[in-house]
């Protein structure tokens, strides 16, 4: 079956009111039928005793959508399947061929909810095929594809709901034949704050080393890696005792800078000052953000009178800790040049442990940002931010653990709210369900969300299965929990064997670079994980709109902020069969990299590609536990010559596609329309204007065979599609 008979976005090419053919009608749910007030082509059904409350709902919805379907879901009915929604458009499909179908969907009344989507033909006994969806509260798109085992002329597709007092919304459902990734860069996320890690510990372990391998460490941490984020402590020490009784006047000279000096004489010595200036001289591209975390205050400070186990802030000792992150902050830009971006005041406040740490609650972490922020505006050091709370899991049903409760309960206060530059999490939690990151997503109130800790700590492995403990958390946070930012928990250290450690002790790592006791140089895969977003995905990136068509396979895509780079990354735990991604439009070159198990694939760029660039897709496919990155080189003069069209604006009709002689363009509304075709090099080979028209017929068969683009312009908007000429 040739491919451009079915991408919804080329053709809506055939008559709406033919049955058999994709894609499926009024998908989009914008069309009202004036009969029955509903939408046309769908009918929602209760039976049995189900009870459903179905509207239209026009606020509150996705970007460029104007009506989406609502269900309020009173009664499931006897056999708890008798509410759902379902198409009235029969669709043909054939045997042996994958149909993905993907829709935009959200619900209230509860955290979560299930959504099952049905495939199945009239004409066809035995064809039923389901899947269950988990709906999160944001509005998110889902997708799944089906493989029918024999042809069939009335498929149709139906959404189930399948809990009672939950309102589900439903839109922008579309079915496509075979298995695409297609891209929409006009619809934008967030931006993307970096990638880096933390030298929280092992720092003077780097530095006993001899000099040369220590620098071909630092090379791979700071140099080949491209990092733009470094984390490291706080330390408790840093003032002990209290300076005096006066927690506005600091006596700088009663400070212990020990810690972060270079000195091997004294055993305090971390060498921290040196490390991070040898990582900022080697870095190519510089360190935007540089975090002092604080596990614990002055024991001085403390209910428990110690810097370890726990305890937390003694009453009224705010201003004084303020002092003490003050004092941190300018000390180390006049002892060291080291400007600190951002300060974190507490590290896993929900999860009590014997090192050094503090477990303030989240009332008493809101006194502390609160002061802390009043502090920097009076110290003229406003443009430091505050991350926070840096809790241990992201989510959890106990109310006094995880980044998200914790967040809920700060942000009560809205001083906090503003007090509060970043949401903090780390990510020890497992497993962490798009569900969770959803949630940790709405709490956060837009800010951006940042992991400052993320590890398999002591992990005895060192391949992809160690490695996917990061993509999972990477790519489902950008896509489900607003993540800007993700950091592992350590640059460095040294890698233990089963036979170094004594009986019960745990053995392992889960930094980015390793040495082990022979003094080799290990790099795991996870390194190499990394530099597929550190080396490829930079600040400023904006994560972007696509369509997968497998929730087995984790994908997620960026665009440079001038729109010259399309990023593409691709991962799952199983073998993916072929399938099709969409070469965007502009797309001057490819290039694609790829990490797996395999010895020589450690972020490895494939040479031997030769793709045609003037087609719509290429052919892909992934072996289980390999990670792949696809960079598409943008024409950026061709591209904003040709421009995107945004998500669910009415597209071209474009018909018969491929042709050979006649072209025929059909529009939602009839319009003075200027009409412009350009080769994919950006040639234009046509442009006419045409007064009051919604169809237009040019003649092709004097133009070569190839891709075209062809380009509508009205007054309101302008809008693309592509072609293909064969003869």
């Amino acid at each position: 079956m040739n491919k451009f008979s079915f991408f919804i976005y080329i053709f809506w090419a055939f008559n709406l009111n033919a049955q058999n053919q994709l894609p499926l009608a009024n998908g989009a749910f914008e069309s009202i039928d004036a009969q029955t007030n509903t939408f046309s082509f769908w009918s929602n059904l209760q039976t049995n005793g189900g009870l459903v409350n179905y509207s239209i709902e026009t606020e509150n919805l996705i970007a460029g959508s104007t009506k989406a379907q609502k269900s309020q879901i009173i009664s499931l009915g006897s056999s708890g399947w008798h509410v759902k929604t379902q198409s009235d458009y029969s669709f043909q499909v054939e045997a042996g061929q994958n149909y993905t179908v993907r829709f935009w969907a959200k619900i209230t009344g509860s955290s979560s909810a299930t959504m099952k989507v049905v495939f199945q033909a009239s004409d066809v006994p035995e064809s039923y095929q389901g899947n269950n969806k988990t709906i999160s509260q944001d509005w998110q798109q889902y997708s799944h594809s089906f493989t029918v085992a024999e042809n069939a002329d009335l498929n149709k597709l139906s959404f189930w709901y399948m809990d009672a007092g939950v309102t589900y919304y439903l839109d922008e459902v579309e079915v496509v034949a075979g298995n695409t990734i297609s891209f929409n860069p006009a619809l934008t996320y967030q931006s993307v704050d970096g990638f880096g890690a933390g030298i929280k510990r092992r720092t003077e372990h780097l530095y006993a080393l001899e000099d040369s391998m220590r620098e071909q460490i630092e090379i791979h941490a700071f140099q080949d890696l491209e990092p733009n984020m470094i984390r490291f402590f706080v330390y408790h020490d840093l003032e002990d005792p209290n300076d005096n009784n006066n927690p506005f006047y600091l006596n700088t000279a009663g400070l212990d800078w020990t810690r972060y000096d270079s000195d091997p004489n004294i055993w305090k010595s971390r060498y921290v000052a040196e490390a991070l200036n040898n990582a900022f001289n080697l870095s190519t591209y510089g360190f935007d953000h540089i975090i002092g975390n604080c596990n614990s205050a002055p024991a001085w400070l403390k209910t428990n009178g110690a810097h370890n186990n726990g305890g937390t802030l003694i009453a009224d000792g705010e201003n004084e800790y303020s002092e003490f992150l003050i004092a941190f902050i300018n000390g180390m830009q006049s002892r060291y040049g080291i400007n600190i971006t951002a300060i974190s005041p507490s590290n896993e406040p929900d999860y009590e442990v014997t090192y050094e740490s503090m477990n303030t609650t989240p009332s008493e972490l809101s006194s502390i940002i609160s002061n802390l922020d009043n502090r920097l505006d009076l110290e003229n050091l406003n443009d430091v931010q505050i991350i926070s709370p840096e809790t241990f899991r992201v989510t959890s049903d106990n109310a006094t653990k995880s980044t998200t409760n914790y967040i809920n309960t700060m942000f009560e206060n809205s001083s906090v709210v503003d007090a509060t530059d970043v949401v903090a999490t780390h990510t020890y939690q497992n497993p962490i369900t798009p569900s969770n990151w959803s949630s940790l997503s709405i709490a956060a109130l837009g800010k951006p969300v940042w992991v400052t800790e993320a590890g398999n700590l002591h992990s005895p492995n060192m391949d992809m299965e160690d490695a996917s403990y990061h993509i999972d958390r990477i790519m489902d946070g950008f896509n489900f929990g607003g993540l800007t930012a993700y950091m592992f928990h350590l640059f460095y250290e040294q890698h233990m064997y089963q036979s170094e450690v004594n009986t019960g002790q745990n053995y392992g790592s889960s930094a980015l670079v390793l040495w082990d006791s022979n003094m080799d140089i290990i790099l795991p895969k996870r390194y190499f994980v990394l530099k597929h977003f550190a080396n490829l995905v930079k600040t400023g990136f904006q994560r972007i709109h696509l369509n997968n068509f497998d929730s087995g396979l984790k994908a997620v895509a960026f665009k440079s902020p001038d729109e010259t780079k399309i990023i593409l990354q691709l991962y799952s735990d199983n073998d993916i069969g072929s399938f099709e991604i969409e070469i965007p439009q502009g797309t001057a070159s490819i290039e694609h990299y790829i990490t797996s198990d395999a010895e020589n694939d450690n972020f490895r760029l494939i040479t031997n590609e030769n793709y045609d660039l003037s087609g719509n897709y290429i052919g892909s496919n992934l072996s289980a536990m390999s990670m792949h990155s696809y960079v598409f080189t943008i024409d950026s003069s061709l591209s904003s010559q040709i421009g995107y069209n945004s998500l669910n604006e009415p597209k071209i009709m474009v018909f018969p596609n491929p042709t050979n002689a006649l072209l025929e363009l059909k529009f939602p509304s009839s319009q003075n329309r200027e009409i412009i075709i350009y080769q994919l090099n950006g040639t234009q080979v046509f442009n006419k204007k045409y007064q009051t028209t919604q169809s237009v017929s040019i003649g092709v068969k004097s133009f070569a065979d190839g891709m075209y683009i062809v380009k509508s312009i009205t007054e309101d908007e302008q809008q693309t599609a592509k072609f293909l000429i064969e003869n």
